[in-house]
């Protein structure tokens, strides 16, 4: 789905259900889920026994698990939709963005992953 006119970018129309083809280099956002998040505390906590890490920041405040996640998908992966209209608050994330993002599950890894709809291709 390529444009005629340079700068301007197609935002294809997206349905639950439909194949989509990565046409330009993006990231996917996830949530961590609960065990990711304990996993990465327990191997910080490890870190911070051998010596290898410190419990806090620069400012002396405790460091925190992060919420979510990201991947990069290539050009050419192909992904299902599994919500065509998202927001980045339904991944823990604070800002607007209703209905340039979608859900897209990646058949691969069978994680659900949040991206900008602009850089998809329907099948």
């Amino acid at each position: 789905m390529a444009s005629d006119t340079p700068g301007v970018c197609i935002v294809p129309k997206l349905k639950k259900g439909q194949l989509v083809q990565v046409r330009q280099g993006v990231v996917g956002t996830r949530a961590l889920t609960s065990a990711e998040r304990n996993a990465w505390y327990e191997k910080f906590h490890a870190d911070c026994r051998a010596g290898r890490d410190v419990w806090h920041d620069s400012a002396g405040e405790p460091r925190l698990a992060p919420s979510q996640t990201d991947t990069d998908f290539s050009v050419g992966k192909c992904l299902t939709v599994t919500a065509a209209s998202a927001s980045p608050k339904r991944i823990g994330m604070h800002f607007g963005g209703r209905g340039r993002y979608c859900m897209v599950l990646d058949t691969v890894t069978g994680q659900e992953w949040m991206v900008a709809k602009r850089y998809l291709e329907v099948l």
